[in-house]
């Protein structure tokens, strides 16, 4: 019978160094995840001082956005009206070129004035021109929704300066 035991608890020991084995190993793949090729992110007032407007006259916006070396992104775009309302988006797909940062994806929820814009497309621009005063203000370009261009066309969307916000394309 010991020796019935002593097969039994090597059994198990093995058992155990194998289900720690595979948690390691299942864990370290999940920390891994996808290579991260690109990230953007920007946030601050909108662009009301390009206008010579007070900043913050048309809301704040916030984004997160991250591209894959498969070629797959994430993220989320927020844009806040000052006339009440605005959208939350999910981003689908990101492309950098140099300091400049394309983002679309799709409106999970959001509008203006009564109009629901959950569901539509929508498509940004962001161009980071460095940290310094010296430097040229970061930019955006206004929330494009509805507009089913991805950002792989890399549309040539009208640029304002955020002098207040802060823009980070890498």
């Amino acid at each position: 019978m010991q020796g019935s035991r002593r097969h039994h608890a090597g059994f198990v020991a093995a058992l155990a160094i194998t289900a720690v084995m595979t948690l390691m190993l299942a864990s370290s793949v999940v920390a891994k995840g996808p290579t991260v090729a690109h990230r953007a992110s920007a946030g601050g007032p909108d662009a009301c001082e390009a206008l010579d407007l007070r900043p913050g006259c048309d809301g704040d916006y916030t984004l997160v956005a991250t591209q894959y070396a498969d070629g797959t992104a994430s993220g989320q775009y927020t844009d806040r009206f000052s006339r009440g309302g605005g959208i939350i988006g999910v981003v689908d797909c990101v492309r950098v070129v140099g300091n400049q940062a394309w983002v679309s994806g799709w409106i999970t929820s959001g509008g203006i004035g009564g109009d629901d814009f959950t569901g539509l497309p929508f498509t940004t621009l962001v161009v980071d021109n460095g940290t310094s005063a010296n430097q040229a203000a970061d930019q955006i370009s206004s929330s494009h929704t509805g507009d089913p261009t991805p950002c792989t066309e890399m549309a040539d969307w009208d640029r304002f300066d955020t002098p207040q916000g802060q823009v980070t394309v890498n």
